[in-house]
């Protein structure tokens, strides 16, 4: 009665055998209606269950899209509402240097004309002082000539000297056709 007997049941399992001390286990046998009723009952299961999960699977594929679709939406809204504020700066730092420009304009053509104005001014006081001048020029030769005090220069060696400095002094009618000349061009 050992692993080699093969009547014994200890025998057959070694063996692989079968027979009355070991027998098979007998399989489940349907009946002819009960099979088919079960198996088609399993099929629509089996059928409904994977309805709902493509169901499930096209509204997370449909969201999903839909999340993409709102993102990108979101991003062309954000990029078209900096590409407006670049838009706005670019005008706004255009209209900042165009009123910058305007007002350095209105400053230089100020001070041009202020400038206008003191030439003016100055051409007409000018020949007064420059008539002045003259005067005072004279003043200084005549106390040199005074005859009782004696000085190393002569009076002869003065005269010629304020005679070419009144020389080189332009006279007043020029000038004055300068002016005019420098009016007309502006």
């Amino acid at each position: 009665m050992g692993k080699g007997d093969k009547k014994t049941k200890r025998g057959k399992i070694i063996k692989g055998s079968y027979g009355a001390r070991r027998k098979r286990k007998k399989k489940k046998q349907w009946k002819k209606g009960e099979n088919k009723e079960l198996l088609e009952s399993r099929k629509k299961s089996l059928a409904a269950e994977a309805k709902e999960k493509a169901k499930a699977k096209a509204e997370e594929k449909a969201k999903a899209e839909a999340k993409e679709k709102e993102k990108e939406k979101d991003k062309e809204k954000a990029e078209a509402e900096a590409k407006a504020e670049e838009k706005a700066k670019a005008e706004a730092e255009a209209e900042a240097e165009a009123k910058e420009k305007a007002k350095a304009k209105a400053k230089a053509e100020a001070k041009a004309e202020k400038k206008a104005e003191k030439k003016e001014e100055t051409g007409k006081e000018g020949k007064e002082k420059t008539a002045e001048k003259k005067k005072e020029e004279k003043k200084p030769a005549a106390k040199k000539e005074e005859p009782g005090k004696a000085t190393k220069k002569t009076t002869a060696k003065t005269e010629p000297k304020t005679a070419k400095k009144e020389a080189k002094e332009p006279s007043g009618d020029k000038d004055e056709a300068k002016d005019e000349k420098k009016e007309e061009k502006q």
